[in-house]
């Protein structure tokens, strides 16, 4: 499958979380149906509670393989041990500093390494997890002009 490139080709592939959105800007539980877990490689600690342990990333169903596959990649490469903390995958939000919905509340990112890859700076997102994303057809952050180094998406153009 190919990423997504614009809006149009994003909400055909995830659909139109606009349209599950509630009064009071919160999404019905109809969009959450959307996504679903990904079982991880190897548990990871959350960026922001690193005593607790995640063993599965929540994407949209329609990109459920395509993260399965990086994944496997990632752990069959030898690269899984450079990430250090899962810090993210759905989440009902819009982008930082912006006003329209993140990739995240589509259900289309993950987060990696959030504390020594913040929004802004270059970070030292490990090469090869890098490599093997994009080898898959993912965008990564850490190549916008406002670098994102912690963030995958699949999608283009967003």
């Amino acid at each position: 499958m190919r990423a997504p490139v614009g809006i149009v080709e994003i909400e055909a592939l995830y659909g139109d979380p606009h349209g599950f959105m509630r009064d009071d800007g919160t999404p019905s539980p109809i969009w959450e149906m959307r996504m679903v877990k990904v079982e991880l490689p190897g548990a990871l600690p959350l960026g922001w509670k690193r005593s607790a342990l995640v063993r599965t990333a929540r994407v949209n169903q329609a990109i459920a393989s395509e993260l399965e596959r990086v994944l496997s990649a990632l752990r069959t490469g030898g690269v899984w041990d450079h990430c250090s903390t899962y810090d993210g995958g759905y989440c009902w939000r819009s982008k930082r500093g912006v006003g329209e919905l993140s990739i995240h509340a589509y259900g289309g990112a993950v987060d990696f390494n959030a504390a020594t890859n913040q929004l802004g700076t270059r970070g030292d997102m490990w090469p090869g997890i890098v490599e093997v994303f994009e080898g898959h057809g993912w965008d990564w952050g850490g190549r916008w002009r406002r670098p994102d180094p912690m963030h995958f998406q699949f999608a283009k153009g967003y």
